[in-house]
C-alpha cells in the first residue's frame, strides 16, 4: 500500500539460475550473464545481491517476503516461464506458482506458461491442465522464441490461434508477451510487435501486455499500438529498473506513451526478485517530466492519483480486480504489521546472498 492506494506488481519471478538448471551450450550461460549484468547495473548500491545468490534457485518464500515486508507491494503476479531451450525447468517452474497461490492466495495471481514451439495441441492441453492445477491463474505468459537464434514463432500465425481461443474458453483475461528486449544471443526480429498488434485486433476480448514496453528500440511502435488498440497495455518490467537508475530514455518513452494514449494502460512491474520493487515504486512516485518533455508531448505532470493508477489501479481494472477487496484481504495477514525491512533482507537472511 502506498498512500492508501493498492500496489500491484504485474511481473514477479522466482528464477532458477543454478548451474544444474542451465542446458548445455553457450546460449544459457550468456543469457544468465545478461540477467546478472542488468541486476548489477540497475539495482541501487546496497540493494544488490552477489553473484552466488543470483545464480541460484530462487525461493517462493523469499519472493513473498521481499514483496510484502520490504516494499509497498500488496499483490504480485507470478509468471511461469518456458525458456525450454535454455533451462531444464524453463527458468520458472510451475511448482513455484503452486506454492505461492497455496500459501498466499490473497497475495498472488499467476500466469500459466506454454511454449508454442512445442506444438499448439500441447499448448492447449497444458493450458487446461495448468488452469485446473493453479487457482488464481488469470493469464498466459509467452516468449516469441526459444531463447536460441534458430527457432521463433509469430502471434499472427493462423496455426497458433487455438492458444488464444483456449485462453478465452478458460476465462483468462491476459496474454503477456515478452517483447522488445532480446534474450541474450537471439536476433531482434521476433521481438517486434506487429504480430502482437494483429492478435490484439483479432481478439478484442483479451488484453495483451507488451512486456518490457519503453525499452529501446521499439518505443515508437509501442506508442502507436497503445494509441490505437485499447486492449494493449505497457508492462514496465526491466524498463522500470532503468527508470529508477535515472536513464533519460525511459521518462521520454513514458511521456510519449502518455501524450499519445494516456496513462491508464501503463503497468508497474518490477520483475522482482530480479530487481527490488521498493526503489522502483519510489522512483515512479517521485517521477516528474522536464519542461521540454511537457512541451514536446503536450502533457501535464502526472498527479498522485495518476501515479497510483500506474502502480496498481490500472492492473486491477485490466484484470477485473476489486482494489477494496484486496485492501481488506491484506490488511491483517502475516505481512501486514511487519516493520518495513531493507531491500533483500529476506534473501540474505535465507543464507542465499550478501550485499553487493
Amino acid at each position: 500500500m502506498l498512500n492508501g492506494s493498492v500496489v500491484i506488481d504485474a511481473t514477479t519471478h522466482t528464477y532458477n539460475l543454478a548451474d544444474a538448471n542451465l542446458l548445455p551450450g553457450r546460449y544459457s550461460v550468456v543469457f544468465r550473464e545478461v540477467l546478472f549484468g542488468m541486476h548489477a547495473r540497475c539495482t541501487p548500491p546496497g540493494a544488490r545481491v552477489d553473484r552466488a545468490a543470483f545464480c541460484s534457485d530462487w525461493s517462493p518464500e523469499v519472493l513473498a517476503r521481499t514483496l510484502f515486508t520490504e516494499s509497498a507491494v500488496d499483490v504480485g503476479v507470478h509468471h511461469r516461464l518456458r525458456l525450454d531451450s535454455l533451462f531444464t525447468d524453463g527458468l520458472v517452474r510451475e511448482e513455484k506458482s503452486a506454492e505461492l497461490v497455496r500459501r498466499w492466495p490473497h497475495r498472488f495471481l499467476t500466469y500459466a506458461g506454454v511454449n508454442p514451439l512445442d506444438g499448439v495441441q500441447a499448448c492447449v492441453r497444458e493450458l487446461h491442465e495448468q488452469v485446473r492445477r493453479l487457482p488464481g491463474t488469470i493469464g498466459v505468459k509467452l516468449y516469441p522464441d526459444s531463447g536460441t537464434p534458430d527457432r521463433s514463432w509469430r502471434m499472427d500465425d493462423p496455426a497458433v490461434q487455438p492458444i488464444f481461443e483456449t485462453a478465452l474458453e478458460l476465462g483468462l483475461k491476459v496474454i503477456a508477451v515478452h517483447k522488445v528486449v532480446p534474450n541474450g544471443l537471439t536476433p531482434l526480429d521476433p521481438y517486434r510487435i506487429d504480430d502482437l498488434e494483429r492478435a490484439a485486433i483479432a481478439y478484442p476480448q483479451l488484453n495483451f501486455e507488451i512486456v518490457h514496453a519503453g525499452m529501446l528500440p521499439f518505443v515508437d511502435e509501442v506508442t502507436m499500438a497503445l494509441a490505437r488498440l485499447r486492449n494493449v497495455y505497457a508492462n514496465l518490467e526491466i524498463t522500470s529498473a532503468f527508470l529508477e537508475r535515472g536513464f533519460g530514455f525511459v521518462t521520454d518513452a513514458l511521456a510519449q506513451f502518455i501524450g499519445f494514449a494516456g496513462h491508464d494502460r501503463i503497468l508497474f512491474a518490477s520483475g522482482g526478485l530480479h530487481f527490488h520493487p521498493q526503489p522502483i515504486i519510489e522512483a515512479i512516485a517521485g517521477m516528474s517530466f522536464s519542461d521540454e518533455l511537457l512541451n514536446r508531448y503536450r502533457i501535464g505532470q502526472l498527479t498522485a492519483e495518476q501515479k497510483a493508477d500506474i502502480l496498481g489501479r490500472n492492473y486491477a481494472r485490466m484484470a477485473g480486480l476489486d482494489v477494496e477487496q484486496i485492501a481488506k484481504a491484506t490488511a491483517d495477514d502475516e505481512f501486514a504489521h511487519v516493520t518495513r525491512q531493507e531491500p533483500y533482507t529476506a534473501w540474505r537472511a535465507a543464507g542465499e546472498g550478501a550485499p553487493a
